[in-house]
């Protein structure tokens, strides 16, 4: 497993075209499987994606079938993430997030389906997937917390050490299968896996991964920005943008009428999915320094799924399955506003999808300037259209170690961020790409995620 696109001399991803340790092992080897069947492509990688998105919505609908003991409930509760045009856009990202989430939250409804029947294959099935989550990203282990909390809140009285046994036996299996891979380098896995524990991102932006632990409350006040910045309220262009965020509005109404409505919060099921989103919050508050948008496939299943409780508890206030008429409106007034503003937003997305439109434009232009021996650096999304095997290499290092000169340079966000970060964290890197771009290149390109540079010839 070789990541050669990656320009990894001199830094901590010394090693890389020959062995992959800076991320967990199985959604590579799911692609490698996927593409196998059906081709290889980025719509092919963005449909393995979508595949896990939809083993997501289904495990959630039989988790909160269980946890509410009522199937329109859990309709309702699939309904409200299925409309949710953040969880289905990072769902279909291409990135691990979608598998980590699918396995992980189909451990936990495999387990709540079958504790009755069956407790010890319930224990193996749900571990099993679980760890599998944990071997796919590091979120993974949030799953494994949960599952062990609706392990011991269901059936602490029932577990012997027989369960214990054969819940730890995936991970170990994991671990062995895994280990021999790492025993092929382990001073590179080492180097990899720790340079992208300590926060890849934080070479290219001012977030440090492990910073919530140092500051508690700056960590959750992030949680806050993290949201925010997922519903584009800091990156609005119009006053409609930024009324999307009226979105985490109803999410949190339906959480603080779960949180303060004694009748609901009494019942087990409620309660259970609050310990979960007080668990899933506060981990990613404390252990994601980064603030990574793409997490929120972890966490908005929770937060529609107690929106989804809420909405049918004041539905039926008087327990009769007739509601009152104030709050039978104020929760069909909140269950419409929620479409309406998912759906609006959506179409506005869909409508003028701008990175996409940036991103042909910077096509088109090395498309007609470029030709197919011309060398060059930029991010490695350019090879789903350039080619794996063309003279691409990701490099925003500027050929500082390689002593590698590109023809073109494509600098998007992340290289941009990377050029202005360096300063600091890199001044001789920094004072090499400046001296770069100021007398051996000139910018021909430009828009708002990408800039290409040409290489001046003598």
């Amino acid at each position: 497993m070789g990541t050669t696109i990656l320009e990894s001399k001199g830094s901590w991803m010394e090693g890389m075209d020959r062995h992959t340790y800076w991320i967990l092992p199985l959604h590579v080897l799911a692609q490698a499987g996927w593409y196998k069947l059906f081709g290889f492509s980025l719509l092919t990688l963005r449909w393995l994606s979508v595949f896990w998105g939809a083993v997501v919505l289904c495990a959630w609908y039989f988790l909160m079938r269980r946890l509410s003991q009522d199937p329109r409930v859990a309709l309702l509760s699939v309904g409200l993430l299925t409309v949710d045009y953040h969880f289905t856009s990072v769902a279909a990202l291409g990135r691990m997030d979608a598998m980590c989430a699918g396995l992980g939250w189909a451990g936990c409804a495999v387990y709540v389906c079958m504790r009755e029947r069956n407790l010890r294959v319930a224990v193996v099935s749900s571990n099993v997937l679980v760890a599998a989550s944990c071997f796919t990203h590091p979120c993974g282990a949030l799953y494994f917390v949960i599952l062990s909390v609706l392990t011991m809140y269901y059936d602490h009285a029932r577990l012997g050490w027989k369960e214990i046994m054969v819940a730890g036996s995936p991970y170990l299996a994991g671990i062995g299968a895994w280990g021999v891979y790492i025993l092929q380098s382990p001073t590179q896995f080492w180097s990899q896996f720790s340079g992208n524990a300590s926060g890849i991102a934080g070479e290219f932006t001012e977030m440090n991964r492990w910073s919530g632990l140092k500051a508690p409350f700056g960590a959750f006040y992030g949680e806050i920005r993290r949201y925010l910045a997922v519903f584009d309220w800091y990156g609005a262009t119009s006053f409609w943008m930024r009324f999307q965020a009226s979105i985490l509005v109803l999410y949190g109404l339906g959480i603080l009428c779960v949180l303060f409505t004694p009748s609901i919060r009494r019942q087990p099921g409620p309660r259970v999915l609050l310990i979960c989103g007080v668990l899933f919050y506060s981990f990613l508050a404390l252990f994601e320094g980064l603030k990574s948008r793409t997490y929120i496939v972890h966490t908005l299943p929770i937060a529609a799924g107690l929106l989804a409780m809420s909405i049918a508890h004041y539905m039926s206030v008087d327990g009769m399955g007739h509601g009152l008429p104030w709050t039978r409106r104020g929760a069909v007034a909140v269950l419409t506003g929620f479409l309406c503003l998912q759906l609006g937003y959506g179409i506005q997305s869909s409508w003028f999808p701008q990175e996409k439109w940036n991103y042909a434009a910077m096509l088109r232009f090395l498309a007609d300037h470029a030709t197919p021996s011309s060398q060059i650096v930029g991010g490695a999304e350019l090879a789903f259209d350039l080619g794996f095997d063309s003279n691409l290499i990701d490099d925003p290092r500027l050929g500082y170690y390689s002593g590698k000169r590109a023809d073109y340079i494509v600098a998007n966000t992340v290289y941009r961020g990377w050029f202005q970060r360096s300063k600091t964290r890199y001044p001789k890197i920094y004072e090499h790409i400046q001296g770069d771009l100021r007398t051996a290149y000139r910018e021909v390109f430009h828009n708002t995620s990408y800039t290409v540079y040409q290489r001046i010839v003598d």
